[in-house]
Order: structure tokens, then C-alpha cells, then sequence
């Protein structure tokens, strides 16, 4: 295949390493002025495989619509936050890549509205990342280079349904990374719910497990997290399922305890470094829950005032 992935940060490399692998023409869409960093190639740390690093070479990066233009792609993946597919860019681009199957791993109640203004069904798929990634090393802890690290829990593969789905988990999972059809919508529409609310209280909290365990930032995750996932599942015509059980103190309080012990490195560090770079798409989906959630007539009251308690822990006015 030939693919063609948008960004080449902590996500981008992953997906790009492990397609390489499989013997695929991957190519990075990136700004001007990181094609030099394309060209130098990528230092990753595949901690499933050990603590020493690997290289990602080979890779060429395109800047251009003329370039995009250039080569018939077979598949395009979206590697960015939610907030890059607002702007300008994002109609021309879609007009360039012709008729590529486009994969989408982004977040959000207007993702499918956005893509599907330029995507038809037939040629949009939808990934579920289940690694995390980051650059490394993490601050207080130490690499025999700079790059980026990442790390695939166990029994959670990264998740794909829609066109060509089981082609690209296959793709994958002869590239080494674990990967399967799955309900990838669904998964997202629900995970996202509980998990950035989870993480807006835990940066009012000083970006610490015990800060979220306390109060009041422990009641104020689990309640709204379980408003953003009943908005959520309305909107999308779902049922919460057994997700329905984790926005509650003392279910978060336990994985929280859990989590340090299971992840080979510093989670916590991990998460204020890659929430913060991405900050904005966690205002944005708060933003996204409790405009959804007035138009449906459902309570918003905790978003609000989770929102409101983020913006000033971030130096703001709500």
C-alpha cells in the first residue's frame, strides 16, 4: 500500500514504523519546516520489545498539495488532535488525496461531521489508538538518546472498523504491533468520555494520581465523566455498557492506584506531558459535551464546572 500519514509525532512514527515493517511505501505529511527532521529520520523506544532504541529511517516527507497531488494513494491516516482538523487546509487536502481510503483516530462529538463534509462512508475508517506515546525521555528519567517511546498494554490491541479494516489490522499486526477488528466508533465515542474528563480533573489536581483521588476533583471526574458519557451515547445512538461502570471514585481511585504498577515508566509524567501538548482537544471536547448536551436537554452542570475549574488551573477565566 501506499499511505500517506498526517503528522509525524508520537502517534504518526508509531503507526509508520510498524506499517514500514510490513513492507508498505509510507510517506509523512508534515509543515515545511519539519522535513528536515523527516529526512534525519526518527529514534523510537519500542518498550514491549526493550530499552534500547530503534531506528525509523526511509520515510519521506511532503509538505504540499502539488506533492500530495503527485502519487495515487491507497490509504491516507489522520495522526493529529481534533484540532487540527479545523482550519482551512482541510478541504483542499481531501480534494488531493483523490479517492484514498482516509483512517481517523481523532476524538469528538463533530469528527464525523467534519470528515464526512469531504469523505464519503465507502472510504472512511476509524482507528482506536491503544498505545501511549511520548517524546522521550520523560521528564526526570533518562535515554541514551532523545525520541520517542511507546508502550502497548496487554490484551489491547489498537482497534479498526469500517472499509479495509481487517486489511490494516493485518498490516499491522505482521509489522509487530498488536491490532484486530473492532467496535473503533463506539470504543472511542465511550473511552474518550470517561478518560478526558478524568484528565482535566487530574491537571487541577497538580497532574498527580493521589491530586485526583482527592477532593473535590475525585467526585468532580466521576461526575462528569458519567454526564459526558451519557451525552455521548445519546448522541451516537449507543449504550454505555459496561463503560457505564468506571465515572466513580472509587473505580478511578483503583486504577489510578494500578495504573504506576502495571506501566513500565513515570504514567503520570506521562500524562501531563502528552495532555498538555494537546490541551486544547481536551477544552474542545469539553466544549463539544456540554454544547451536545443542551441541545439534547441532558445535564451539564459538572462540565461546566469541570470546564470552569480547568480554564483556571490553566491561568484563565472561565
Amino acid at each position: 500500500m501506499r499511505v500517506l500519514i498526517v503528522g509525524a509525532g508520537a502517534v504518526g512514527l508509531v503507526y509508520a514504523r510498524h506499517l514500514q515493517a510490513d513492507g508498505h511505501d509510507v510517506t509523512f505529511f508534515v509543515r515545511e519546516k519539519y522535513l528536515a527532521d523527516v529526512a534525519k529520520g526518527f529514534t523510537l523506544y519500542a518498550l514491549n520489545e526493550g530499552q534500547q532504541p530503534v531506528r525509523l529511517d526511509g520515510i519521506p516527507g511532503i509538505a504540499t498539495l502539488d506533492a500530495v497531488r503527485a502519487t495515487d494513494w491507497d490509504q491516507v491516516w489522520l495522526a493529529i488532535p481534533t484540532t487540527g482538523l479545523y482550519g482551512d487546509w482541510l478541504a483542499p487536502f481531501m480534494d488531493a488525496i483523490g479517492d484514498a481510503l482516509v483512517v481517523s483516530f481523532q476524538p469528538g462529538l463533530r469528527v464525523a461531521e467534519l470528515l464526512g463534509a469531504h469523505v464519503p462512508p465507502e472510504r472512511l475508517a476509524k482507528g482506536v489508538i491503544a498505545f501511549s506515546s511520548w517524546p522521550a525521555p520523560l521528564p526526570g528519567s533518562s535515554r541514551p538518546e532523545p525520541g520517542t517511546a511507546y508502550w502497548c498494554p496487554p490484551l489491547t490491541p489498537n482497534l479498526f472498523e469500517g472499509p479495509h479494516a481487517a486489511e490494516i489490522a493485518a498490516a499491522l499486526k505482521r509489522g509487530g504491533l498488536p491490532a484486530k477488528v473492532g467496535d473503533a466508533d463506539a470504543q472511542t465515542t465511550r473511552g474518550s468520555a470517561i478518560l478526558l474528563t478524568m484528565v482535566s480533573a487530574m491537571e487541577c489536581g497538580g497532574w498527580t494520581f493521589a491530586g485526583l483521588r482527592s477532593a473535590p476533583w475525585a467526585r468532580l471526574s466521576a461526575d462528569a465523566g458519567k454526564q459526558a458519557l451519557a451525552i455521548s451515547c445519546k448522541h451516537a445512538g449507543i449504550s454505555a455498557g459496561p463503560v457505564g461502570l468506571l465515572p466513580h471514585p472509587l473505580v478511578q481511585g483503583a486504577l489510578t492506584c494500578l495504573a504506576p504498577v502495571v506501566a513500565p515508566f513515570d504514567i503520570e509524567k506521562f500524562f501531563e506531558v502528552h495532555f498538555t501538548k494537546v490541551g486544547a482537544q481536551t477544552e474542545l471536547a469539553l466544549d463539544g459535551w456540554i454544547d451536545a448536551g443542551r441541545s439534547l436537554s441532558l445535564p451539564t452542570d459538572k462540565l461546566v464546572e469541570l470546564r470552569a475549574a480547568l480554564l483556571q488551573a490553566r491561568g484563565r477565566q472561565p
